[in-house]
């Protein structure tokens, strides 16, 4: 399986200091989801492993354990999914998911990679369409045939199921789990605010947060002023799941939902 390492990492947006010396190790439980509150730096963290934020400290390295993959240099390590599938309007869904895969690929490797994805991702006979001309639902199957068609060891999820209805999210989920195992070696990191999203798809459960005032470490108060810095995000949960995703139903984990929520509680 490919990894991630974070090692003592550093990022604030101007005085919010969000990871302060925060470190995680991601690759042998595959696919982790990561829940927290809003603010909590879900999104933040995605965006440091995929390059598009830079740290002001420490480290993450993505270390890829098949090269044997189609992958290639011109690949960067990890494949970002946005919230929106974001599909340029004036091109068809094979257009889409083909457009990342030029460089690697060419133009022709490339759109016989992309129409290979779109049939995995169910969407084969939508390969002609305009994005106008599809549903939301459609959409995301597209976006996620982009993301897998591109070769690279890890795919990041940023909460690409929260608009969709239960029995569509359900679908998708259900097909991010087909593809990976079509595809093997690539590691899926998804955030959510859902506990039943992260009970259904993860096999790896990790809340993020700050802990609240009295239920979790002490925070100093700051020497120069006077007041009291936020904590920065740490694992406040972190849990191996005994049940393959294979054998889960949506909402059926109420105990460790339970559990879930109350982590969530217990962090802003």
């Amino acid at each position: 399986m490919p990894g991630i390492s974070i090692r003592r990492l550093d990022f604030s947006y101007g005085d919010n200091r969000i990871f302060g010396g925060f470190n995680l190790e991601l690759g042998e439980e595959n696919p982790v989801v990561i829940l927290g509150p809003s603010g909590c730096g879900k999104t933040t963290l995605l965006f440091l492993i995929a390059g598009l934020r830079k740290p002001s400290g420490g480290s993450i390295a993505i270390r890829d354990s098949c090269p044997n993959t189609g992958r290639t240099s011109a690949a960067p390590p990890a494949a970002l999914v946005f919230q929106e599938p974001r599909l340029l309007p004036w091109m068809t869904a094979l257009e889409n998911t083909a457009l990342p895969l030029l460089r690697p690929f060419g133009k022709r490797g490339g759109r016989e990679r992309a129409r290979y994805f779109l049939e995995l991702a169910g969407m084969g006979d939508k390969a002609g369409s305009l994005p106008a001309e599809l549903s939301g639902g459609q959409m995301q199957r597209v976006n996620l045939a982009r993301a897998f068609a591109f070769p690279s060891p890890v795919i990041l999820l940023d909460e690409p199921f929260q608009s969709l209805d239960i029995p569509l999210k359900i679908a998708i989920m259900d097909l991010v789990m087909t593809m990976l195992d079509r595809e093997q070696g690539r590691l899926v990191v998804a955030v959510t605010h859902d506990p039943r999203e992260a009970v259904y798809l993860g096999r790896r459960i990790i809340v993020l947060g700050r802990p609240v005032e009295g239920k979790g470490p002490a925070v100093e108060a700051d020497k120069n002023s006077g007041m009291v810095p936020l904590a920065p995000v740490i694992p406040v949960f972190d849990e191996i799941l005994d049940l393959e995703p294979a054998g889960r139903s949506y909402g059926s984990s109420t105990a460790l939902e339970q559990r879930l929520l109350a982590a969530l509680r217990a962090v802003v």
